[in-house]
């Protein structure tokens, strides 16, 4: 099974909301398309044009697996109406009766799946897929489910929130377990524990070897805010590529 990263997590807070960019992922194993979450509405054309980067139309994806109902992880679900849809049943039951200190669960959740082609997954292991399965990552959200994947490098780890970003696996301590923290806290321990390549909810894909992360993968956003009343905008960029030789170049010109 080929895992592509389509859009690389943002591990980023702002004074009161959360930027809410979760990695999404392209699995293909030459039988099946497979989408690992599809993402908040603000990402939507980003998401229709990564696909299209890597020769695949929205229509294309046959299988959309959903790590968990949060917002920012299920808001382009309906791009997807075609396909079968993998939701952890936990997820799905507790959507019916969201808690009322849960900001991250819409009440619009089972709106958006509705009349969907849902397959329910039960709270385990299971292999879904050939050299795919399961893996039951509560805390976070109250059931959310990861991926571990079997690769030639050995098994890739896709944990969505359940390791937020690369700072968690360091710490050994989950940043967003706010459902429940205790299970928060075993699930990255499970998580980790359940390969050598990990696919972060909110960063990007890294190794752990002895303490130190290694980045498979680079990222680079550009900001624009309209502050000035005279129609001057002002520009800034969030990037983790070394842009030493862009800056000189904006320099010289």
């Amino acid at each position: 099974m080929q895992v592509d990263l389509l859009i690389p997590g943002l591990p980023a807070k702002a004074d009161h909301f959360l930027f809410g960019i979760c990695s999404l992922l392209l699995l293909r194993d030459g039988k099946r398309t497979i989408l690992f979450d599809c993402g908040p509405y603000r990402v939507r054309r980003t998401l229709v044009e990564a696909l299209a980067a890597h020769g695949v139309t929205p229509e294309q994806v046959d299988t959309v697996f959903v790590s968990h109902l949060h917002w920012d992880h299920i808001e382009n679900i309906d791009l997807f109406r075609h396909a079968e849809i993998l939701v952890p049943r936990l997820e799905f039951d507790y959507a019916a009766d969201i808690r009322p200190s849960d900001w991250g669960t819409p009440p619009y959740a089972r709106e958006m799946l509705a009349g969907m082609r849902l397959t329910l997954l039960e709270d385990r292991e299971q292999e879904i897929f050939e050299g795919v399965k399961t893996l039951p990552l509560p805390g976070h959200s109250i059931g959310l489910q990861g991926l571990v994947v079997q690769a030639e490098a050995g098994a890739l780890v896709l944990a969505s929130d359940a390791l937020w970003s690369a700072r968690d696996a360091v710490r050994g301590h989950p940043d967003v377990a706010f459902f429940d923290p205790a299970k928060g806290q075993a699930s990255l321990a499970r998580a980790l524990a359940a390969g050598s390549v990990y696919y972060p909810g909110h960063d990007r894909p890294f190794t752990l070897q002895d303490g130190r992360v290694s980045y498979l993968a680079q990222y680079r956003y550009r900001l624009r805010f309209s502050f000035q009343p005279d129609g001057r905008d002002i520009h800034t960029m969030i990037s983790t590529e070394d842009c030493s030789q862009e800056a000189e170049t904006a320099e010289r010109s």
